[in-house]
């Protein structure tokens, strides 16, 4: 069964297919709310809201809309609510002990949730970027627009780091 078909099917009340539509989506959404969060366990409480919301917004699916960019939609609008706004200041320093991939996922979680969402899609779940504007609703130019500005902002960051912090205009 199609993906629209399962949220028709768990609309009408099936139960069994909305358990397939979540099993379906768990792992992609799972990778998607880790990098957006930079946490494990608020990924997880952010997937687990994510598909409350989805259940309780099965009757309202538009079968025009792409299954995967409601979803993702659903899911991004978690992650916003869980962290609206830049969770480190720019140009952090990496930490004494060396943690680089902790202050990497801080670096990243400093970015704009717009910034964010597309390295996310690009870096992590290694998505083309016609697959990102359709589900962010925007087009491919977009897209790149979005990438170059996250990738300058986190290169600017490394270079600020490795200068003990101070970060040029």
């Amino acid at each position: 069964m199609t993906e629209a078909g399962l949220i028709t099917q768990a609309a009408a009340g099936d139960a069994d297919a909305l358990e397939q539509l979540i099993r379906t989506f768990a792992p992609i959404v799972y990778a998607y709310l880790a990098g957006m969060l930079g946490d494990e366990r608020e990924a997880e409480d952010a997937m687990q809201e994510t598909f409350v919301r989805v259940a309780r917004g099965v009757e309202r699916y538009d079968s025009s809309t792409d299954p995967e960019a409601w979803v993702f939609g659903i899911a991004r609008r978690v992650a916003g609510d869980i962290r609206p706004t830049p969770a480190s200041p720019p140009g952090e320093v990496p930490p004494e002990d060396g943690e680089m991939e902790e202050w990497a996922k801080r670096s990243l979680r400093a970015l704009p949730l717009e910034l964010r969402e597309v390295v996310v899609f690009k870096e992590i779940l290694r998505w083309k970027p016609d697959r990102i504007a359709s589900t962010l609703g925007v087009d491919e130019t977009q897209v790149s627009d979005r990438l170059l500005d996250a990738h300058t902002r986190l290169a600017d960051g490394m270079r600020g780091a490795n200068r003990g912090g101070e970060v040029t205009p």
